[in-house]
């Protein structure tokens, strides 16, 4: 089965799971238009590759189980330990085995993968748990569907029911439990350097031609002033941008269905709208790029996106997300490989956040200085003024929200607890520097 996206003329992403025959799958199509139409396309299609997992156990194992709620018999705990192994084996794995023989009777996923319990042949725990979370909630649905108006209703609704808790019993563990929340990405150094290589002219820029180099910075730039995901920075348009002489910002605005996006996969903003402040040379940069490069292709003047493709038959369109990534990040990241390893697009967020937290506090630190100053000179009234411009945690999280576009401040406490962390860890290090130092001194004294 293949996951189509079809695209309405209101501008709607409806992604399909189609058969063999490219027919419209029954029993997913209403599962999506049922339970899933308000979610974004990317959680939609997330559900469809698990549900198309299942249809390969299915038909791996001769199964049907919609037949077999059709037939009044609901999974047990047999077939949810059976599909925990299969949902934690990596797609090429499964593929190999649907192409080869069939297996007759229920067996352990492990007993036929050529991983055979290598973690090469295995995904990752989130994703395992995502894919049987989907499946059981996709089992749930069909289930309810069928048995809804049988005579034993009741009782088999109560079996779904504690089907879904068996599902949710073998979950396995997060990998990001215990407080590890974030992805690692690269220092600071490294992104410093990243967005060097990427100016424009610059002797190691990979990218051929100014108008190329041009919108390729630019991105960077965006990305860099605003702390966007990439997919609200493809999202920017003409009317993103305010001119303010003083203070020019970039307005992030939710654009879901967008018909006069043509892109299959749209770009999405996450959270909610915000505008952000943005130096006054990117504001300057943008407009040249909009009114002198954007402007020659014809393609451009049928949409209002501001990044576009800028070369074969889609130039002027918008710009996907598969270019910003394939052929910018990668194509910059190659460069260096060792020292960009880590360079991602979503770390440019964390950057953001990390070097608010560090303006935050040389902002207190000076206030604090110049509170103790004015104590020493008797000037309590300037004090107090002082006091109340100290930025507490709380402020610093709402400022962030802000920026950051998120509804719950709480989503600031996993930047400001890994600022404090790596603060920690850069102070114990010089600890152990100076320890270090008088041991060598001593040492040498013998």
């Amino acid at each position: 089965m293949k996951v189509e996206q079809v695209v309405f003329q209101s501008g709607e992403r409806f992604p399909m799971l189609l058969n063999e025959e490219r027919c419209p799958d029954f029993w997913s199509t209403l599962f999506v238009s049922r339970r899933l139409r308000q979610q974004t396309q990317s959680s939609i299609n997330s559900f469809l590759r698990s549900i198309s997992l299942l249809y390969k156990w299915q038909k791996i194992h001769k199964r049907n189980l919609v037949v077999e709620f059709e037939k009044e018999k609901v999974p047990s705990l047999f077939e949810v330990e059976s599909l925990k192994e299969y949902c934690g084996l990596k797609s090429e794995y499964i593929q190999k085995e649907l192409e080869g023989k069939s297996l007759g009777k229920m067996t352990k996923m492990s007993s036929f993968s050529l991983g055979k319990g290598s973690p090469l042949a295995k995904v990752g725990n989130d994703l395992q748990q995502r894919r049987m979370h989907d499946i059981s909630e996709f089992l749930a649905f069909v289930g309810r569907e069928i048995v809804k108006r049988r005579n034993k209703a009741t009782s088999l609704l109560t079996e779904i029911e504690s089907m879904l808790k068996l599902f949710k019993a073998h979950y396995p563990k997060s990998n990001y439990s215990n407080g590890n929340q974030r992805l690692p990405h690269a220092e600071k150094e490294a992104f410093v350097k990243f967005m060097e290589v990427t100016n424009v002219n610059h002797r190691d820029n990979p990218f051929k031609g100014y108008d190329n180099q041009l919108r390729n910075y630019l991105l960077i730039q965006v990305i860099y002033w605003t702390g966007a995901r990439s997919g609200e920075v493809l999202s920017l348009n003409l009317d993103s941008i305010d001119y303010d002489v003083e203070s020019p910002t970039l307005t992030i605005l939710r654009t879901h269905d967008d018909p006069y996006d043509t892109r299959k996969y749209q770009p999405l903003t996450k959270t909610k709208s915000r505008e952000v402040p943005i130096p006054s040379s990117l504001r300057d940069d943008l407009d040249y790029y909009i009114n002198k490069v954007r402007s020659k292709f014809l393609k451009a003047k049928t949409h209002p996106y501001i990044f576009v493709s800028h070369k074969g038959p889609t130039a002027g369109s918008p710009m996907t997300n598969s270019t910003f990534y394939n052929r910018v990040i990668q194509t910059a990241k190659a460069i260096n490989p060792e020292m960009f390893k880590l360079v991602k697009r979503h770390g440019f967020r964390h950057l953001f956040n990390e070097l608010f937290s560090e303006r935050v506090d040389l902002h207190n630190q000076k206030m604090r200085e110049d509170m103790l100053l004015a104590e020493q000179n008797g000037e309590f009234e300037k004090v107090a003024i002082l006091k109340k411009q100290v930025i507490t945690e709380q402020q610093e999280m709402d400022a962030r929200a802000t920026l950051m576009g998120w509804e719950n401040t709480d989503s600031a406490r996993p930047y400001i607890k890994r600022y404090i962390q790596k603060a920690t860890r850069k102070l114990h290090k010089e600890m152990m520097q100076e320890m270090s130092k008088v041991q060598r001194e001593v040492k040498n004294k013998r």
